[in-house]
C-alpha cells in the first residue's frame, strides 16, 4: 500500500530512510528542507501489512525511493506512471522490478561506505562553493549536468538547503578559476552523503578530486557521522576504494521517456 506522507506519520518514514542510508538520507533531507505543505516536493510511504517498506520523495520529475525487499513494485509503478516521473533512483533489485513494469533504461553502480582511517590533514586550497561556478563546472565535467538539470532549479534546491544548514558545497581553485567542486548533499543523524564532486577535464589526474573528496570525509566524520556515497560508475568506484571506501550494496537509476 503506497500513501502520500502525513505529520503523524514522519516518524515511520524516518525509520523507512535508514532501508537505505544514501537515498535514506537524501529524502529524509528533503523532508526537512521542504516540509509537507511546499507543493514543489511529495513524499510518500509504502507499506506491507503494518510495517514500513520504503520511504519516497518526488520532486521535479525525479523519484527517490529508500526501500527494504518487502517494497512491492506495482504500487510504485502506478505513482510513477501517474506522476509522469522520468527518473527513479532507489536500490538495483527495485530499480529492476520497476524496469519489468514501466521498460526505460538503467544505469547502476555501487553505494560506498567509508571504512579508512580518521583525516586530520588541512585543506587550504578548499573553500565553500558558489553556485555558479560550481553548476559550471559540473556541466563541464558531466554529461547528466547538461543533460537533466537546469541551474535555475538546481540552484533553488541545493541553495535551500544549503541555507538551512542541510547541506554544503565547496570548490577548489587553480590557476584563478574554480577547477573542482564538491558537496555533502544530504545528511540524516548517522551519515552524510558526498556528491557532485567534479573536476575539469583539463584539471584531472593532478589528485583535485582525492584531495576534495578526502576534505568532505573530514568534514563528515567531524560530525560524528559517517561518510557514504554512490559511486557514478564501477570505474569510479575504484577511485573511491583507494582513497578507504568500500562497497556496501549496489544501486539503480531508471530513466523513463515520457
Amino acid at each position: 500500500m503506497l500513501i502520500p506522507l502525513t505529520v503523524s506519520e514522519i516518524p515511520a518514514f524516518t525509520a523507512a530512510c535508514a532501508h537505505e542510508r544514501v537515498f535514506g538520507s537524501k529524502a529524509l533531507t528533503a523532508l526537512r528542507a521542504y516540509g509537507l505543505g511546499d507543493p514543489r516536493a511529495k513524499f510518500y510511504l509504502c507499506r506491507k501489512g503494518n510495517e514500513t517498506a520504503a520511504a519516497l520523495y518526488l520532486e521535479n520529475g525525479v523519484l527517490v525511493i529508500s526501500s527494504d525487499d518487502r517494497a512491492e513494485p506495482a504500487p510504485i509503478a502506478e505513482l510513477v506512471k501517474n506522476e509522469g516521473v522520468r527518473e527513479v533512483d532507489t536500490n538495483w533489485a527495485q530499480c529492476q522490478a520497476l524496469q519489468n513494469l514501466l521498460g526505460g533504461t538503467t544505469e547502476s553502480s555501487y553505494y560506498m561506505v567509508y571504512r579508512g582511517p580518521q583525516i586530520t590533514d588541512d585543506f587550504p586550497t578548499v573553500e565553500p562553493g558558489e553556485l555558479r561556478e560550481v553548476f559550471s563546472v559540473l556541466q563541464q565535467s558531466h554529461d547528466y549536468y547538461r543533460t537533466h538539470l537546469e541551474f535555475e532549479h538546481w540552484s533553488t534546491d541545493l541553495g535551500q538547503r544549503v541555507n538551512k544548514g542541510l547541506a554544503e558545497l565547496y570548490q577548489l581553485r587553480c590557476d584563478g578559476q574554480v577547477v573542482a567542486t564538491g558537496c555533502i548533499t544530504s545528511e540524516d543523524d548517522t551519515c552524510g552523503v558526498l556528491g557532485a564532486v567534479a573536476v575539469l577535464p583539463a584539471y584531472r589526474r593532478r589528485g583535485l578530486g582525492t584531495e576534495m573528496s578526502r576534505f568532505l570525509v573530514r568534514r563528515i566524520m567531524e560530525k560524528g557521522k559517517t561518510p557514504r556515497l554512490i559511486s557514478g560508475y564501477d570505474e569510479v568506484a575504484e577511485l573511491y576504494r583507494r582513497i578507504g571506501f568500500a562497497p556496501c550494496g549496489r544501486w539503480g537509476e531508471l530513466y523513463l521517456t515520457l
